[in-house]
């Protein structure tokens, strides 16, 4: 009798689990690849660009600070700032970094983080941290 009533609810709990959202901002690292390689003989110099948007429903607040880490290796190498974004607003911003013309191929790990610094106002500021992390392999 009481396995009729279990099964529905079963049924249901992967729904409830999967269909809440957030309404908010949504900052996302959505790419990042290389723009450019040049080399100079001993040298080559790589230029990547990261982009990153809102992918979320509502606009970021104004006096948001928020940046890009760059992680080479493990090491923290830079940061770059960004604006904060309205929704489905994108900004990309780039990295350089330089190697030695013998390095082998795909031996610079690369990972970028979204950070947010500072939020004035109260609320979700981003809904989704599964998104504010990309990595290349260069």
């Amino acid at each position: 009798m009481l396995a009729p009533l279990l099964l529905p609810i079963a049924l249901a709990a992967p729904l409830i689990a999967t269909s809440s959202s957030c309404s908010g901002p949504d900052p996302a690292i959505t790419g990042a690849v290389v723009q450019s390689h040049t080399s100079n003989g001993d040298i080559n110099t790589y230029v990547v660009a990261i982009t990153v948007q809102n992918v979320g429903t509502k606009g970021q607040p104004s006096n948001l600070l928020q940046s890009v880490e760059v992680m080479q290796n493990g090491d923290h190498v830079d940061q770059k700032g960004l604006q904060p974004l309205r929704p489905g607003q994108k900004q990309t911003v780039a990295y350089t970094f330089t190697r030695s013309h013998g390095a082998a191929a795909h031996t610079t790990r690369l990972t970028f983080n979204l950070l947010q610094h500072t939020y004035a106002i109260p609320g979700p500021e981003d809904c989704s941290a599964a998104n504010d992390q990309f990595k290349l392999t260069v």
